[in-house]
């Protein structure tokens, strides 16, 4: 298993976990994000990964993805366990919320060896958990 560190976005960070031009996806070494949302019942754990950059998606970043996901869906984190646990994670860190027009979001960044995962949290019934990997060679600090 991968080992990472989570923390709450920085504020510059956050803007890297909504879609951004190819330009800046090539820059920042985006290798594509994963949607993911709880179902109907706030509990199942549905995804699709989306390529921004097919050929960068390594064995060993599919590793880590896996890793970092299943982590977070642990008892030891919960953040993606469920609805109610992403919410109850998030308020429990005040400096991820990320304020906008429909809903109080937040935000993550997991940091393995190589690789950093973006997460922005949204804890709404049919609105999707999206981590976006903005760099394919940040080495965690």
């Amino acid at each position: 298993m991968a080992d990472f560190t989570l923390r709450p976005m920085t504020i510059p960070e956050r803007k890297y976990s909504y879609a951004q031009s190819s330009q800046l996806q090539g820059q920042t070494g985006n290798i594509g994000h994963l949607r993911g949302d709880f179902g109907s019942n706030d509990n199942w754990f549905y995804t699709t990964w989306f390529d921004t950059r097919p050929q960068w998606k390594s064995d060993e970043f599919k590793q880590d993805l896996d890793d970092v996901i299943n982590a977070l869906r642990s008892e030891k984190y919960g953040l993606l366990k469920n609805r109610v646990a992403m919410r109850s994670f998030g308020r429990a860190n005040k400096d991820s919320e990320i304020q906008n027009s429909y809903a109080t979001v937040f935000g993550f960044r997991a940091d393995t060896e190589k690789y950093a995962f973006l997460l922005r949290c949204i804890p709404v019934r049919g609105a999707p958990m999206v981590l976006t990997p903005p760099s394919s060679s940040f080495v965690s600090l």
